[in-house]
């Protein structure tokens, strides 16, 4: 019984790891198209670029919860940038 509860626990440290990463990197994506498109790429260009991204993601990420949490992530990144 204590196995278990050492499991759950240590997928629990690994899921906030994990949403952490995903945080911190959805943040650098807005910062380098924010720069981007202030340096003159195209807006165009650097959604299509995120949209690389997510299909990407969606082939490599295994976690189904971490998957998600990043196709969040991206979606805002690319909701703000496309209104910019």
């Amino acid at each position: 019984m204590i196995d278990i509860v050492r499991a759950s626990s240590n997928d629990d440290d690994d899921a906030a790891f994990a949403e952490g990463a995903i945080t911190l990197w959805s943040n650098l994506l807005a910062l380098m198209g924010t720069h981007l498109m202030e340096t003159g790429t195209p807006r165009q260009d650097v959604l299509d670029m995120l949209t690389m991204l997510h299909e990407t993601n969606e082939e490599t990420i295994r976690s189904p919860r971490a998957r998600a949490i990043a196709g969040r992530h991206l979606m805002s990144v690319y909701r703000v940038l496309g209104e910019a």
